[in-house]
């Protein structure tokens, strides 16, 4: 698992290649039907491929004025969804075999509603299905839990957001530009992080071992990442591990807390200005000094959060593109550390395959 995460920088890299030359626009992207048409976008995925669909969503509805709809595959296809033929559903699918975004890729298909599948594997019955594809990149991954593939297929996303702002014209240009130059600094910015991100893992690790769960709050866009880091310690390490968005977190499930449950709080910079963040910290506060958990926070300089936290993992203040890149991968490092410290193989998990096959 940890070889394929320290695989990332170089996947990305082959990824953006692939689709943003710098300087130019979104290339070699087809799409089954004008952009100029679509009236909503649904994402239909499973597991990590969902939470990085959530993750998304944010940017591209920011970009596009499009409204993203991420539905359970699963669900998607045992109910009667209000979508039509000026719709586009997106299938998101690792492996591009999974059976329920399958089945919902075909229940699209019958109702006419045009189709575009993003995958790591071009030659899938998914990919092969869908009116039109894009092939992410990743290379072959091998371990089970999701890592590479899941920031491979997070970027995927960015970057049809950006083909279909540039083609709507609905974003600056400007601002578009600036962007894409971020997407491209990621891949560095993780190669360098990845060594300082074990360090502070191993420290988080040995400190919740022995716990018996642990949650994961983030706001906005940190939300489906808080689920994706839970998703990767149940798999690893066999915890009851839990993502909310924070503010909901106040509604009830602040009753499970006490000093023997530790919080994990995403405090990175969301969106600039919107003081997101700002309540994201004012409820971590609060959380704290209501039901006192071991409190670890991931964010930039804050002298209230960091006399409050019992950990504080300290990123330099980082745009909202780039700040979801990095949390997964830190996210990522710690499901391993936690893992190996138990003794678990994190690699080859219980009772998991790479490929869910039944619905």
């Amino acid at each position: 698992m940890l070889d394929d995460i320290k695989q990332t920088p170089d996947a990305l890299k082959k990824l953006l290649k692939a689709y943003i030359s710098d300087g130019k626009d979104v290339s070699n992207i087809e799409l089954p039907i004008s952009p100029g048409k679509i009236e909503k976008i649904y994402i239909v995925a499973s597991g990590s491929s969902r939470n990085a669909a959530n993750t998304a969503k944010y940017t591209i509805e920011m970009v596009t004025a499009i409204p993203v709809i991420v539905d359970f595959a699963g669900e998607f296809a045992n109910r009667e969804v209000a979508a039509s033929q000026n719709d586009l559903l997106i299938a998101l699918s690792q492996s591009g075999e999974t059976v329920d975004v399958l089945t919902a890729l075909k229940t699209a298909r019958q109702r006419n509603i045009p189709t575009f599948a993003i995958t790591n594997n071009p030659n899938s019955s998914i990919y092969k299905l869908a009116c039109s594809a894009m092939f992410i990149h990743a290379g072959m991954e091998k371990s089970i839990p999701a890592t590479k593939t899941f920031t491979n297929q997070l970027m995927s996303l960015y970057i049809l957001g950006i083909f279909l702002a540039e083609q709507l014209k609905s974003f600056p240009q400007q601002d578009l530009g600036e962007i894409k130059k971020k997407l491209h600094k990621i891949p560095d910015k993780i190669s360098d992080k990845i060594e300082f991100f074990s360090g502070e893992a191993s420290k988080v690790a040995e400190k919740i071992k022995e716990m018996p769960g642990l949650i994961i709050l983030g706001r906005s866009q940190n939300w489906p990442l808080a689920e994706e880091g839970a998703l990767k310690i149940q798999e690893t390490s066999y915890k009851n591990a839990f993502g909310y968005p924070t503010g909901e977190f106040m509604h009830g499930h602040l009753a499970l807390l006490d000093e023997n449950f530790p919080v994990i709080s995403i405090l990175t910079e969301v969106f600039d200005g919107a003081g997101i963040n700002i309540l994201a910290k004012k409820n971590t506060l609060k959380i704290k000094e209501k039901r006192n958990p071991l409190l670890i926070a991931i964010g930039h300089y804050d002298s209230d959060i960091e006399k409050k936290a019992d950990i504080f993992i300290k990123i330099e203040q980082i745009d909202r593109v780039t700040a979801p890149f990095l949390t997964a991968v830190l996210l990522q490092v710690l499901a391993y550390k936690l893992a190996d410290l138990l003794g678990f193989d994190a690699k080859s998990p219980r009772s998991l395959t790479k490929t869910v096959k039944t619905e």
